[in-house]
């Protein structure tokens, strides 16, 4: 048998069943979250987020070069697919690397049988699909990022160091070497988590140099290995360019020199100096030293690409996040200095209070290139400006550090927080006492929540099954891991019989019955008992790319998204422990004797048995045990009957053969059950979301948002298919930065500037970032915001407030904005017919005790424009983001107008305020906007469209209820029945935003659609109650906000038969009534009528938070 023959044609078979997967299921145009943002800065080499990635914009240029603007997306979301087979043609390779040694030492000889090559191949087989259908791996294989790509340069990556090993001994091997220091500084450019193999190429270099490894050695690789890492990341990224900067400002600012030239000197400096190094090592023949420069030389060239993101910040593109255009800003911008900054090793903690002495201690100075003066100047000294805490509240490996109150509530239940009791005298002298967390509950909340929640689970859900794609908190209803095998599920997140059809028949709901687990698991264990030096490379590569992530991101509770995303490299180095289990199963086969498998059952079982103990100790519960128990019971079946195989089949390769089958059943279900959650082929809502929110506007509108998911689609549209580039869309987060208010000062496209008296020194970083609101004396005098913009720019102004800091601040929170009525008139700002209500001023009172940058530039821009514009504000983003501006809000599609007029709030009970414009509104939702298939019944809809999907019903519901108060019930039933077609199919919750729908229905006479909905609402409000009656105490107890919300939608269908004589109501609702309050007394245990208040939320968003198994209550 020719193996390397059939390792190229199997390899590139699996890589072509991989990318026929993706390129199946990805998403034709942009995603949420950063997929618009990336996809735009590709095609226009624009500059992204921090801390960039030049590699991947380049790539993703090149592919989206040749076609129109409308397949822009899909080019790059193909690059994803592309990159992801690749990196699975890569984990194949390395599979069967590793297999051969690992045969090597079963065999004691390098001599195989067909058999034995069978085996190799068929792991890698196994291993490289089970990785290709794996849920994690395959979302982001299907979408527009950086991970699929940051994937792709780690497997080669490590097969390098592999191939390398193949032929250390020969001449010139070391470029092996030199070639994965290229590929790791190409890496810088894409994403970090490359560098997180660094420490398992160390351990392959130390095993192949030196053939008896000691304790001491290790030791020695290992410190070697993570050095390396610390010092690229540390070190060389920001180094570099750290030195170069202060070179620069140097050069300029001492010697007069013109900006960038002492960047300049600095590069052709170190090239210089390691280029010598490099000829000198030569001379000398010093290959070790020699390939340590080489390397360091490619890497600084892979690392260059970086100079794309400074030559295109200098060409001020419409998207220049940070503004990277010298080495000054790019060493903020490599920082992730907007991010901010937490402990790690040493810090405080959540309820540390500040040092007496020192509260505060000095940043670092922040500098910018003034063309006035030719120099570096001062922008921001930063004094005072680093929270300084006091020494005895700080700990060691601090993990519950932020002090915001949810998380604050969050760190308490995880940890089951009592706290030792610290007395403290404050800076006012009095005596208080502080329950300073102890090192045990530190620890408790890291195993249960940083390991157990956000990482563990993670895997689970990738090798044993998922519940669902919600959002998990920690609660038993959403996000956790499940097995499909009954017993273990039960125990975990309670009763599985009973379930809901909406939660049973969930697309994301799937089940691999811990198979691929179990294989994977068996293969580690085979893997160290006859090759423990590779096993434990292996081993390195899964911790750096897995729990080591979880020590360094120290995460906090309830983060804005599911994070799995960040631990793939882990995921693939269990996927070649996954292909080793059919090694284990062939070995057991070939080589197990009955006393063998005696004794592996017993260590088996055994061992399951001693880690459902200690799991018990850190609150692993009943169902980790279970699991332990069935997955030892399991391995031990398939030895069991691969002893049988072995001792009736002697034929190798029949045996070989065997193994695959077995094993193939872990990939064959996973690819079975994820193939409808993870194809997103024919999905556009988060394209024409972002359509919608444009469309909402007026032309040459000024657009608020606040977050990813309502700005990033929307820059995908405006900058790759040029779909209303008239509107400037202003990201009030974004807005506290300097660079933002930089950009939007610039015009774009179609879009005009925006107007601001801000200059440049107004709101530099580190000016006016906050403005206290000082009242000197009360007064109902409202000020208009021009003389308040005034006031807080004029640095004569400033006063010393108690930190010694001297600053602008708002003499009031009365703010005022008058109204030019002939202007509103003519340009349309108004209605025809609302001429009337048009007011003098806007009025508005602002809350609490500063105003942000961002409020300050929302000020700014109100002022300015004076009614010339249209400004609008996106409707998902938080109340607070309105700055008391509600009561002028008119609802008009995906964004509230400001109106000169106060505005008539209907009756609403989902949060909504202001008045809709039934015309206006009636013309968007019916004729301008697009829905993206959601109505298909085949499109998978994840939990970010989900939220769209009821923000767009409750739109709808809305109208119609305007509506039909106006008389037109016409209309509000076409609103109504598109409503339904859109929104309401099987893969959107029957829940309580579909209470209006029927009450609309009823309003207008249209009882059989009123009817339906009922049932439809009904029907599964009844079944959640009888499920959570079905449930024992543990859960039950911790339901009693759903179940209070499930009763009061039936007793209000109920109310709603009654208000409009709905004849068939009674004869339904009634028994389902009748049955729905035994449910609640079961689980409550009282009378539903006593003090039962409706919980108007969306299903699906528990605001209480019922735990899963083994979480904390």
């Amino acid at each position: 048998m020719n193996f390397q023959k059939w390792n190229n044609i199997l390899g590139w078979s699996v890589f072509a069943m991989a990318a026929l997967t993706y390129i199946s299921t990805i998403e034709p145009t942009a995603s949420f979250w950063d997929c618009g943002e990336y996809i735009a800065t590709s095609f226009r080499l624009e500059v992204g987020h921090p801390p960039g990635a030049p590699t991947f914009l380049l790539v993703g240029r090149l592919f989206s070069m040749f076609v129109s603007p409308e397949n822009v997306a899909y080019s790059i979301n193909l690059l994803s697919g592309l990159c992801s087979a690749f990196t699975i043609l890569f984990l194949f390779w390395t599979i069967t690397a590793l297999a051969k040694k690992v045969m090597a030492y079963t065999q004691k000889t390098d001599e195989r049988s067909v058999g034995d090559n069978i085996a190799i191949l068929g792991a890698a087989v196994v291993g490289s699909l089970a990785y290709t259908w794996s849920d994690t791996f395959w979302f982001s294989a299907t979408e527009g990022e950086v991970y699929a790509m940051s994937s792709m340069m780690t497997a080669i990556t490590f097969w390098a160091i592999l191939k390398w090993e193949s032929i250390a001994d020969e001449h010139k091997a070391d470029r092996w070497i030199i070639l994965i220091a290229y590929l790791v500084g190409l890496s810088i450019g894409i994403h970090l988590l490359n560098l997180l193999a660094i420490p398992a190429v160390a351990y392959v270099i130390y095993f192949k140099k030196y053939r008896q490894p000691n304790l001491k050695g290790m030791i020695a690789a290992g410190a070697l290995g993570v050095i390396t890492l610390g010092g690229i990341q540390s070190f060389i990224i920001p180094g570099i360019v750290g030195w170069a900067a202060s070179f620069e400002r140097i050069m300029v600012n001492s010697l007069g020199a013109p900006f960038h030239l002492g960047s300049i000197i600095f590069i052709i400096l170190l090239l210089g100096a390691v280029v010598y190094g490099i000829f000198y090592t030569i001379k000398k023949d010093q290959p070790i030293w020699n390939t340590a420069l080489l390397s360091l030389l490619v890497l600084m060239i892979g690392y260059s690409s970086f100079v794309l993101i400074m030559i295109r910040s200098n060409a001020n593109t419409p998207i220049d996040e940070n503004n990277p255009e010298n080495l000054v800003n790019l060493l903020s911008y490599l920082n992730r200095e907007q991010y901010g900054d937490f402990p790690l090793l040493y810090g405080q903690y959540f309820n540390s209070p500040l040092d007496r002495e020192t509260p505060y201690a000095d940043g670092d100075a922040v500098y910018y290139p003034d063309d006035r003066t030719g120099k570096y100047e001062l922008a921001d000294d930063r004094k005072n400006s680093v929270p300084n805490y006091a020494d005895e509240f700080k700990g060691f490996f601090p993990r519950m550090w932020s002090p915001k109150k949810n998380h604050v509530k969050a760190y308490k239940e995880w940890s089951d927080f009592e706290g030792k009791p610290v007395k403290y005298r404050d800076n006012r002298g009095q005596m208080t006492t502080i329950r300073k967390p102890t090192f045990s509950e530190n620890i408790t909340y890291f195993v249960r929540y940083q390991i157990g929640w956000m990482y563990f689970r993670y895997f689970m859900w990738n090798f044993s099954g998922r519940q669902n794609d919600t959002q998990g908190h920690g609660n038993f209803l959403d996000g956790n891991w499940m097995t499909g095998i009954g017993f273990i599920d039960e125990a975990h997140v309670g009763n599985q019989k009973e379930l809901p059809t909406y939660m049973e028949d969930q697309k994301a709901r799937n089940f691999f019955l811990a198979i691929p687990l179990i294989l994977g698991l068996l293969g580690l264990l085979f893997h160290f008992k006859v090759d423990p030096k590779n096993a434990w490379v292996v081993t390195l590569l899964f911790f750096f790319t897995g729990l080591a992530i979880v020590l360094y991101l120290n995460q906090y509770p309830f983060q804005p998204r599911e994070r799995d995303y960040a631990y793939t490299g882990s995921f693939y180095a269990f996927a070649i422990w996954i292909g080793f289990g059919v090694l284990a199963l062939y070995d057991a086969a070939r080589n197990l004797t009955q006393k063998d498998l005696g004794q592996n059952v017993g260590i088996l079982l055994g061992g399951a048995l001693g880690i459902t103990v200690i799991g018990s100790l850190f609150g692993g519960g009943g169902s980790f045990g279970y699991l332990m128990v069935y997955m030892a019971v399991v391995a031990s079946v398939l030895l069991a009957v691969m002893y049988g195989i072995g001792q009736a089949v002697k034929d190798q390769k029949l045996q070989a053969a065997l193994s695959i089958a077995l094993c193939m059943s872990a990939p064959v279900r996973m690819a079975k059950d994820g193939w409808d959650d993870h194809d997103r082929s024919d999905r556009y809502t988060a394209r024409d979301i972002a359509k919608d929110y444009l469309d909402s506007c007026e032309p040459d509108a000024i657009l608020f948002t606040n977050g990813d998911n309502d700005t990033f689609p929307l820059w995908y549209l405006q900058e790759v298919e040029g779909y209303r580039t008239d509107v400037r869309i202003v990201n009030l987060t974004l807005g506290s930065t300097d660079w933002f208010i930089d950009m939007i000062k610039r015009d774009a496209y179609d879009g005009k500037s925006v107007k601001l008296s801000m200059v440049k020194d107004d709101y530099r970083q580190g000016t006016r970032d906050y403005l206290p609101i000082v009242e000197r004396k009360k007064s109902d005098k409202y000020i208009n915001i021009d003389q308040l913009i005034e006031f807080v720019l004029d640095e004569k102004r400033q006063q010393v407030f108690g930190n010694g800091q001297k600053m602008n601040f708002f003499p009031t929170r009365k703010f005022r904005l008058p109204v030019d009525s002939a202007k509103v008139v003519s340009n349309g700002t108004i209605p025809t017919g609302y001429e009337s209500r048009i007011v003098n001023a806007i009025q508005w009172d602002v809350k609490g005790q500063f105003i942000l940058k961002s409020e300050l530039l929302m000020l700014d821009i109100l002022a300015n424009n004076n009614w010339d514009r249209p400004i609008y504000f996106a409707n998902t983003m938080p109340k607070s983001s309105y700055f008391g501006l509600e009561k002028y809000m008119q609802h008009e599609g995906f964004a509230y107008r400001l109106v000169p007029y106060v505005t008539k709030s209907d009756r609403n009970q989902f949060g909504y305020f202001g008045e809709v414009e039934p015309n206006i509104m009636y013309q968007n939702m019916m004729e301008e906007f697009a829905f993206g298939n959601m109505n298909d019944p085949d499109i998978f809809l994840d939990e970010n469209n989900l939220r769209f999907v009821t923000n767009l019903r409750l739109n709808f519901s809305r109208l119609a209820d305007v509506l039909i108060k106006t008389g037109d019930d016409e209309r509000a039933r076409a609103v109504l029945d598109k409503c339904v077609e859109m929104t309401v199919n099987v893969n959107t919750p029957k829940d309580v935003t579909l209470i209006q729908i029927c009450e609309s229905y009823f309003a207008i006479g249209d009882m059989d659609k009123g009817m339906d909905m009922t049932r439809q609402l009904a029907t599964n409000y009844l079944e959640h109650l009888q499920y959570y009656a079905s449930l024992d105490k543990t859960y039950a107890s911790t339901v009693n906000r759903e179940v209070n919300q499930g009763f009061a939608v039936i007793q209000q269908l109920k109310r709603l038969g009654k208000q409009y004589t709905v004849e068939e109501m009674a004869d339904y609702i009634d028994p389902v009534f009748t049955e729905a309050e035994a449910y609640y007394q079961q689980v409550v245990g009282s009378n539903p009528n006593q003090g039962q208040q409706q919980q108007n939320r969306p299903q699906g968003q528990p605001q209480s938070q019922p735990k899963a198994q083994g979480q904390p209550q």
